[in-house]
């Protein structure tokens, strides 16, 4: 973590997420009926959706940030990939089901044109969800939080969903009234899209598929400590905000138990100095002949 003012943030973001949903949903859900703009009712399930996405991700930031036991000798750090698949496996059924409205709107040919004030309903849900996905992406990256990332990328979908129900409501005052739920169905395949890149990704670490960050400062952190002589393996993986290596290192085969224990400790400080998160580092030590 770079700044010590970042935990502090990262546990308001819940709290803020929470409060922009509940008054976008107000607003948006008021200004899509009484404007009778499709889209921007879409858009308001889609805040409903993000509220319970909010709720989910502060229950699994809670559990996994309890400590190890004896039933989960390896923590709790996955649970946050289980709440990230289960917000995103909600919100794919949500999004699939404005795409489906939008569409058989555009197929039985409904005139829609929404009231120009339906607009303002899109513009301050672009302005609140751009505001939550800025604290909540610099949160998430600085603790290490995949579902409070995952959160923040869905606010990140709110702005350009957003952005083409504006788009859909101005198109339909113009006369163009397919726009209005094709301006859904964007929204809809919005939700799909983010929902499938998340779940593969949750799906991923869960399976204890490698992490891509951080190897090559491993690997440069390694260099730097001199009685290591091999780098046999570097095994790597995401443990909620927790990243994992297991190493095999080569050393000289005549050193003492003691002299290995000092390069374990030398070689994790290494690397704690060159990767700024939660590290769980195991090192193992095998023999290299001198005369190899």
């Amino acid at each position: 973590m770079k700044y010590a003012a970042c935990e502090k943030c990262a546990q308001s973001v819940g709290k803020i997420n929470i409060a922009g949903n509940v008054m976008m949903i107000l607003i948006k859900g008021y200004m899509g009926v009484v404007g009778g703009s499709k889209g921007l009712i879409a858009d308001a399930v889609h805040s409903c959706a993000d509220l319970l996405a909010t709720i989910v991700m502060m229950i699994g930031l809670h559990i996994s940030g309890r400590e190890k036991d004896d039933n989960y000798p390896y923590g709790y750090g996955k649970a946050e990939y289980l709440v990230a698949v289960v917000i995103y496996l909600f919100l794919f059924v949500i999004g699939s089901y404005i795409l489906f409205d939008g569409t058989k709107a555009i197929l039985e040919g409904r005139r829609v044109t929404p009231c120009l004030s339906a607009a303002w309903g899109a513009i301050f849900s672009i302005a609140i969800n751009e505001l939550m996905f800025r604290q909540s992406i610099c949160a998430g990256n600085q603790i290490n939080s995949p579902s409070m990332t995952a959160k923040a990328w869905e606010s990140r979908s709110d702005v350009l969903s957003s952005v083409a129900v504006l788009i859909g409501i101005i198109g339909a005052k113009m006369g163009f009234h397919f726009m209005d739920p094709l301006a859904a169905i964007i929204v809809g395949v919005i939700i799909l899209r983010v929902c499938v890149e998340q779940i593969k990704n949750a799906v991923k670490n869960l399976m204890d598929g490698a992490a891509e960050e951080g190897l090559d400062e491993v690997r440069e952190a390694l260099g730097r400590v001199a009685d290591i002589l091999n780098i046999a393996e570097i095994n790597s993986r995401e443990v909620g905000q927790e990243l994992e290596l297991e190493i095999r290192l080569g050393v000289r085969e005549d050193i003492t138990v003691i002299q290995g224990e000092t390069i374990k400790r030398e070689t994790k400080q290494a690397i704690r100095e060159a990767i700024d998160r939660k590290l769980r580092i195991k090192i193992m030590l095998f023999p290299v002949s001198c005369d190899a």
